[in-house]
């Protein structure tokens, strides 16, 4: 199959791409995430109901996937999904992404990642209340990955909540070894902890 140049683009942050550039770059990625052999196309096939042929286009870099299929295969291929992001969003975005689900799967698998602590949940506490971030959480996890000095009064300013609610806020993501804080309380700062 050939590739015209009324090929629709791909639309991104800075630059669209053709369809022959992301057939390239979806080949790439199943190359990269599900390997060479004869079983990855099975595999793939499994995850999307994709017909074997069509697969095979994919991994030649000849075709690009019908919008659900594209949809399936970012969510089986982490390059893929990487790779979208970033250009749809800008690498920023990517970081920001990176990190927030960084924060929630330590959440979620604090006990079977090596080195990390085991996570003690009561009995009466909803497991969502230990999962689950809010939107200032979310925002202080990416400020303080840029700025350091961010603090409760941040979280305030920024949302308008009381500082009771603020130091809250950091108090959980302290409690689910999401951050961490170095120094002495006048001149200390806030870290991400990073598991990996």
């Amino acid at each position: 199959m050939s590739f015209t140049k009324l090929d629709p683009l791909f639309p991104g942050y800075k630059a669209e791409i053709s369809n022959e550039k992301l057939a390239e770059i979806i080949a790439y990625s199943l190359h990269r995430d599900f390997g060479q052999e004869a079983s990855s196309i099975k595999a793939i096939g499994e995850m999307t109901g994709a017909n074997l042929r069509t697969i095979k286009n994919w991994y030649d870099g000849l075709k690009v996937p019908s919008s659900v299929h594209f949809i399936q295969l970012l969510h089986a291929s982490p390059t893929l999904r990487k790779f979208v992001l970033t250009h749809l969003f800008g690498e920023q975005f990517w970081e920001n992404f990176d990190l927030i689900s960084r924060a929630v799967q330590t959440t979620l698998h604090s006990d079977f990642l090596p080195g990390a602590k085991a996570k003690i949940v009561q009995n009466d506490d909803p497991i969502n209340d230990t999962i689950n971030l809010n939107e200032r959480q979310k925002w202080f996890l990416l400020k303080i990955k840029n700025d350091r000095n961010k603090a409760a009064e941040d979280i305030v300013r920024h949302f308008g909540v009381s500082l009771c609610s603020a130091k809250r806020d950091i108090a959980d993501l302290k409690k689910q070894d999401a951050i961490r804080f170095h120094g002495s309380r006048k001149t200390g700062y806030y870290e991400v902890i990073d598991l990996q």
